[in-house]
């Protein structure tokens, strides 16, 4: 119940950013025309919060953590861009609630398309996928690895969907907020051996600014 109210006041919380970040004036209508910067490179930063999808352990509990987000983006032709995407996720996890066992850090690499179908009003939307590794590391508190061993999370393969609006500011600058879902997931081990598995996908809700070079 607590993670469907968690949820849900996020869902709140995006749509009012997306609202107002403009007025769209009631007579803007949809224009089918590629947004892409052909021809030119796009650089952004967006930071955010990150809830997991699931439990990251059986039995466990995990924090909303942060999310770090920067790409460079290059525009092929007016209705796509391809290029890069480095993200970073961070995660407490305890055993429901009660010890806790430590932080596991993700930093995704994901090569990233990017398709720009069109604009309305002065929003832009957009809608992106991307395929990478996860590099995982578990920084385990000690009392935990009394009890469990020592843990380790492999680096396991992402996969990102995303959609987001743009609101340019001028033709370099923009805003941006995104909403994306990243798959992590692999095997768990204790000391070695095999102990279950773990998931930290998870869904990513961002905020920040992007610059197109002209």
């Amino acid at each position: 119940m607590q993670k469907r109210g968690l949820y849900c006041w996020m869902t709140v919380a995006v749509l009012c950013a997306w609202g107002g970040l403009s007025p769209v004036s009631a007579h803007a209508q949809w224009v089918a025309e590629g947004q892409a910067p052909e021809g030119r490179w796009t650089a952004g930063f967006r930071a955010g919060f990150s809830p997991l999808t699931q439990e990251m352990f059986a039995f466990s509990d995990t924090s909303v953590g942060p999310v770090l987000n920067f790409m460079g983006m290059y525009g092929i032709n007016k209705w796509m861009n391809v290029g890069f995407m480095l993200e970073y996720n961070r995660h407490g996890v305890s055993t429901e609630g009660t010890q806790d066992i430590g932080t596991v850090n993700t930093v995704s690499l994901l090569p990233t398309v990017e398709f720009r179908p069109g604009r309305y009003g002065r929003l832009i939307p957009y809608g992106s996928a991307g395929m990478g590794v996860n590099v995982n590391s578990l920084s385990q508190d000690n009392p935990s690895k009394r009890n469990v061993g020592t843990l380790s999370t492999p680096n396991t393969f992402a996969f990102r969907l995303a959609g987001g609006v743009d609101y340019p500011l001028s033709d370099k600058w923009a805003l941006n907020t995104e909403v994306a879902w990243k798959r992590n997931r692999g095997g768990l081990e204790s000391n070695g051996a095999d102990a279950g598995s773990f998931d930290a996908s998870s869904i990513n809700i961002l905020f920040g600014v992007k610059y197109t070079f002209r």
